[in-house]
């Protein structure tokens, strides 16, 4: 069952359409989050995908330009450049350090030069079925490479609580590596386009899938702090509001209260007078008075009638006006 006009199967075409949309996706969101540097990984992947599926399922095709072995040379280095992105995806994607001499050096030593190496043998000998022995070395990598990421991943996870999470991410890493191995196999054989391309587009996706997971729910928890953020930003805000106000009205009165005593030396108060003055500036009764100062009522009472005379008043809002506390507010 094959597209119309093409060599493309329909599972193959199938592929292509999901990798299309998920590919859209990933660009809106690299627009959208610019500082996102781990979702350019993602990127990069699904256009590999895109491009193996692409070449894959359209070549070889006498209709198409470019001979036979061209258009195979160009479907055969998708097949090997979209492996030899996946040590290096894994290092980089979900931080196994184990990896990095494969991620940096081994997939050049044992991909790219075997391609190099599969193209010459098919152009000296013509014959692919000969040339496609060199992908022993491909196969033999991958179970290098399948003993080093499970290393890496116990590695990463040593000081770690085994948790669901954990064995999903060790799972689909490791089911992930099905193409690299199986690739080799199936093209060797000669198996259909559907199987090669289920197996293969299978096991990168889902990888795919889980590192587009971990990164929305890094998101998530990113939104869920700033949210609690600026929630304690606002609590310090308001609790920053009251102690400013709080001080400003204890400097308001400590102005006050010094203007009074200023305008209580005016009038040649004494110094238990002026301590009365300003117990009434706060509005203590005589009773307040007496206890705060350990004298009887009727003492604080003949004291207050002294101030009048000598202020020259009659009863207690006009002293407070000629001793100036209303004009800054009768402290409280």
């Amino acid at each position: 069952m094959l597209v119309p006009g093409t060599e493309m199967h329909w599972v193959t075409f199938g592929f292509v359409c999901v990798e299309l949309v998920i590919l859209f996706y990933l660009l809106v969101h690299r627009f959208a989050r610019p500082d996102d540097k781990t979702i350019g990984l993602d990127i990069v992947l699904i256009a590999l995908l895109l491009a193996y599926n692409i070449t894959g399922g359209l070549l070889p095709d006498p209709d198409l330009p470019g001979s036979f072995f061209v258009q195979e040379c160009i479907a055969y280095a998708t097949g090997f450049i979209t492996p030899a992105y996946f040590p290096y995806y894994v290092y980089k994607a979900f931080g196994l350090e184990k990896m990095e001499f494969h991620a940096r050096r081994g997939f050049f030593y044992f991909l790219l030069l075997p391609y190099l190496l599969f193209v010459t043998v098919f152009a000296i000998s013509d014959d692919l079925n000969h040339a496609k022995n060199i992908l022993i070395i491909p196969v033999v990598y991958a179970l290098w490479v399948l003993v080093t990421l499970q290393k890496s991943i116990r590695f990463k996870y040593t000081h770690s609580h085994v948790s669901r999470d954990v064995k999903e991410e060790a799972s689909v890493l490791f089911f992930s590596l099905t193409p690299w191995v199986g690739l080799p196999f199936i093209t060797y054989f000669n198996l259909s386009q559907s199987v090669e391309a289920t197996v293969t587009n299978t096991g990168f996706l889902l990888l795919l899938a889980l590192h587009v997971k971990q990164t929305v729910e890094q998101v998530k928890t990113e939104h869920e702090r700033l949210i609690a953020s600026e929630t304690q930003l606002l609590t310090w805000n308001e609790q920053l509001q009251e102690e400013v106000n709080k001080r400003t009205k204890e400097l308001e009165r400590i102005s006050a209260e010094e203007r009074i005593l200023q305008n209580c030396h005016i009038y040649r108060l004494t110094g238990r007078e002026r301590e009365i003055v300003l117990f009434i500036c706060r509005g203590n009764s005589y009773r307040q008075i007496a206890e705060a100062l350990f004298i009887a009522e009727r003492t604080v009472t003949k004291h207050v009638q002294n101030i009048f005379d000598k202020v020259k008043v009659s009863n207690k809002l006009e002293l407070l006006n000629k001793l100036g506390a209303t004009a800054v507010g009768q402290p409280g």
